[in-house]
């Protein structure tokens, strides 16, 4: 099983003069771009665990938990971003890096215990399973259960804003060296001398000399896009369900074979093969002829990023025209084009391009595509663990950022696996076996006969539907379905209370007009009415972040990612204003709560 990482598909090379170097560690680290959005993702959404990278491994040998605990230290002192944690600063959220010290290994020995395999699996699984307080912890969460003396289950729980799937590789490399070195008493080489810091800082410049090029380019090559959905089995509810599950089919060999001979002849690789197949299997499950994906993109085109830990990875959005009846060969051209393409404008984060597109907001939906496609090369990784052979073990369930990210792992024979990662609270486990049946079904007939038509015709009606072809009608509900029964509303103020939502026109009352005075600096627009949208005058999420970072400082109140991006005029953030400062001062009098109001917000605007 792979981990729940994206895939290692790199931009083309840059010229070496932009090299990163060392920024000063005396001021305000930034995070970078990629970490913002999932800094504000965590927030969002809270207690979740979908951006958390689980590491589980069997380990058979021996092995002794003491010397690995001790390479876990070494490796946290190598990597800078393994022991750092996340404050708010006044532009937004800092790293906050902490100095090298001990790390805390759990170490549990159940050793002739007879349910021993039971309860280290659950001791791996509470681990792994609790969410990560950025603020207070580092983001790596260690567990070694001792099974016998030459059997070990090892868990590593990380957040995804300290790495990516190629981090895991470079963890389980450094992890094997370290645990060497201290049994054998061996120094240890210094740490990088660049480090995820720096390249945060480098990617914010860099990002910022490429201009609106880039943006531009997304917004042309994205303008109009509507999300592809697959028909789904049950009706999606007005909020995201987070529960997920994970479903594995092997390829054929003789349909790899097919597949890297294609490649090789048009020039596309196994990657753009793969994915160009795929698009086809939307295309006939949805009726459409515009297809878009997301991509993750490791973002590893510079020399001293390769044997770092840390979140690099960015996400592109892949969008192809099927229409015409192309043959399968024209397709891969386009595959091709729009690949390379994408690459070459990958300086943009993906919340710039969300910002520049400006889709329509659904908290039940991700925007711009829900979803994934990668391919995850497995090959390479290292088969022991001081000495000890490590055997992965199978995740059976997955929280699901997405309604589907569809991973092809590619082992170093050219062997070909398909892992789906859904969302079970729309899809049933036999309609998710049955697309990964119908991809490689259509793989093989693709692969074999490319200048042949890649969509087949419609059947006629009434005729029975052949395989992939699209059921009738998605049954989820159109956007901006009412809140979920349940949901947290957003607060409001009493009738003549000082956060009292006005009318349509200008702010009227000091929280009002604090709110919107925030909104003008960050927004650069002074004309803001009480019941202007926030995402309609140009706000995204991470100025979300900062609105909520300046609500802090002027109203000392703490109110979640949410509640933000739901109260989302001027006056519905101003009544969730007053209601928090009001229950965190409910002791005070009425004419008390709205005196101090009153003053914050005259603070909070000079």
């Amino acid at each position: 099983m792979p981990s729940r990482m994206p895939t290692q598909t790199n931009a083309p090379p840059r010229g070496s003069g932009n090299r990163i170097r060392p920024v000063p560690r005396g001021g305000p680290l930034r995070l970078s771009p990629g970490q913002e959005r999932l800094w504000f993702l965590d927030g969002l959404r809270g207690d979740g665990t979908e951006y958390l990278v689980w590491l589980r491994w069997r380990l058979r040998g021996p092995w002794d938990p003491e010397v690995f605990a001790r390479a876990v230290t070494e490796v946290v002192r190598r990597h800078e971003v393994l022991r750092t944690r996340y404050g708010d600063g006044d532009g937004g959220p800092v790293q906050l890096v902490d100095p090298p010290g001990p790390v805390d290994v759990t170490l549990v020995d159940l050793a002739g215990a007879p349910d021993a395999g039971t309860r280290a699996a659950a001791l791996l699984d509470a681990t792994g399973n609790r969410p990560f307080d950025l603020r207070r912890e580092h983001p790596l969460r260690v567990v070694v259960a001792r099974l016998a003396p030459t059997e070990h289950l090892v868990g590593l729980t990380l957040h995804h804003i300290a790495a990516d799937a190629w981090s895991c590789d470079v963890l389980r490399r450094d992890l094997d060296d370290a645990y060497r070195a201290v049994l054998t008493g061996r120094r240890l080489p210094a740490p990088p001398t660049v480090q995820y810091a720096d390249v945060a800082s480098w990617q914010r410049a860099r990002r910022e000399a490429a201009g609106a090029a880039g943006v531009d380019y997304w917004r042309d090559q994205l303008a109009g896009l509507e999300p592809v959905l697959l028909p789904t089995d049950r009706s999606r509810d007005a909020r995201r369900d987070r529960c997920g599950d994970v479903l594995t089919l092997d390829v054929p060999a003789h349909v790899a074979r097919l597949v890297d001979a294609v490649g090789e002849r048009y020039g596309t690789g196994a990657f753009m093969t793969l994915l160009a197949a795929f698009q086809v299997l939307l295309a006939q499950r949805t009726g459409r002829t515009d297809i878009a994906v997301g991509m993750p993109a490791a973002g590893r085109d510079a020399p001293e990023t390769e044997d770092l830990v840390g979140f690099f990875v960015d996400t592109l959005v892949l969008r192809t025209d099927l229409a015409g009846g192309p043959s399968f060969a024209r397709v891969l051209e386009r595959v091709r084009a729009t690949v390379l393409a994408a690459l070459t404008h990958n300086d943009v984060p993906f919340e710039e391009v969300v910002a520049a597109i400006r889709p329509r907001r659904d908290p039940a939906r991700n925007p711009l595509f829900e979803i994934m496609f990668q391919v995850l090369h497995t090959g390479e990784t290292p088969g022991t663990l001081g000495g000890a052979t490590v055997e992965p073990l199978p995740l059976t369930a997955t929280d699901a950022k997405f309604d589907l990210v569809f991973t092809v792992c590619r082992g170093a024979a050219g062997d070909l696996s398909c892992v789906l990662e859904y969302a079970r609270g729309l899809f049933d486990r036999a309609t998710m076996r049955r697309l990964a049946e119908d991809y490689v079904t259509l793989l093989e007939r693709l692969a074999g006969e490319p200048e042949a038509r890649a969509l087949q015709p419609a059947p006629a009606p009434g005729a029975p539907p052949v395989s992939g072809a699209p059921p009738a009608s998605d049954t989820s509900p159109a956007p901006g379905a009412p809140p979920a029964p349940g949901a947290p509303p957003v607060p409001a103020a009493a009738d003549g209370g000082v956060g009292r939502a006005s009318a349509v026109g200008a702010p009227t009352d000091p929280v009002e007009r604090a709110v919107a005075g925030i909104w003008a600096r960050l927004l650069g627009n002074d004309d803001i009415a009480a019941d202007d949208d926030f995402f309609d005058l140009g706000g995204h999420s991470l100025l979300v972040a900062r609105v909520r970072t300046a609500l802090r400082q002027a109203f000392a109140v703490e109110l979640p990612l949410h509640v933000l991006f739901e109260a989302t005029s001027v006056a519905a953030l101003a009544a969730a204003v007053t209601a928090a400062v009001r229950a965190d001062v409910s002791r005070l009098s009425e004419s008390q709560a709205r005196d101090l109001l009153s003053r914050a917000a005259r603070e909070g605007t000079r």
